[in-house]
């Protein structure tokens, strides 16, 4: 059992909390039993996380013999816990290996694109709330918010999992490359001059949405097809990103529902 955080195996997933790591070593951290049970087959665990008192009350330990297990002290694991309370077991794992290439561009499919969205909530919120509504896959442009932030992968709570998703996309290479395969861009604005509901999300969509205080960037809003805003009443002139998206991708499913 590990009870010192001066050991190299903690050093090495303390420094994971830092972006620059993540990106040089390819690998990130989970919390939490029930989303580690969501991690598919297709990203590798590399090894297991325990606090002292996870691993002693933990009844199916076998569960876990095939990876490589590692026990710390309560208070080490608390150091490198990303959480006030943590559960007590982590999973360090690699980042599955995606680009824009590799998702492929089939009909009636609707995919999203996330402007340089920065809050970590919401991007796990979107991708959570478009994974529940149908959507096909997600692509990130470079100025997001990191995938694998902890904040943004508990946000997603496993729905990080069940979506392909793309990070660092450049855009306008984006919108050329799902144009030139039939798919209707759709952006959200404030000068948008139809609401959701006068979209027709049936056919190849993909639904661009903006940073949270400054919108998508006016190059992307002029190579778009359509302009989308979410008609209100009341005296805001916007509302968050994740219930924006929220509203729309629901659009987007009660219509497919009707197909």
């Amino acid at each position: 059992m590990i009870t010192s955080d001066k050991n190299k195996i903690i050093k090495d997933i303390l420094k994971l909390k830092q972006k620059k790591q993540r990106d040089i070593t390819g690998n990130f951290y989970i919390e939490g039993e029930r989303i580690i049970d969501e991690i598919p087959s297709n990203i590798e665990i590399k090894k297991y996380i325990f606090s002292e008192k996870f691993y002693k009350d933990l009844n199916n330990k076998e569960k876990y013999k095939k990876i490589d297990n590692i026990i710390v002290s309560d208070s080490v694991f608390k150091k490198i816990s990303d959480t006030i309370n943590p559960q007590g077991i982590m999973a360090i794992c690699s980042m599955p290996k995606n680009n824009i290439n590799s998702i492929k561009i089939k009909e009636n499919k609707v995919f999203v694109i996330l402007d340089r969205i920065c809050d970590p909530g919401n991007m796990g919120t979107i991708i959570r709330t478009a994974e529940a509504l149908g959507i096909d896959s997600i692509f990130l442009s470079k100025g997001c918010v990191d995938l694998y932030n902890p904040k943004v992968i508990r946000a997603t709570m496993g729905a990080i999992f069940h979506i392909p998703i793309i990070q660092d996309c450049d855009i306008s290479y984006l919108i050329t490359h799902l144009k030139s395969n039939n798919v209707n861009i759709v952006c959200t604005h404030l000068d948008g001059d139809k609401a959701p509901y006068n979209i027709d999300f049936k056919k190849s969509t993909a639904i661009l949405i903006g940073n949270e205080a400054n919108g998508v960037l006016e190059q992307y809003k002029n190579e778009a097809d359509e302009l989308v805003k979410i008609p209100m009443v009341g005296k805001v002139e916007s509302m968050n990103a994740s219930i924006s998206s929220a509203i729309i991708f629901y659009e987007v499913l009660s219509q497919r529902l009707k197909r």
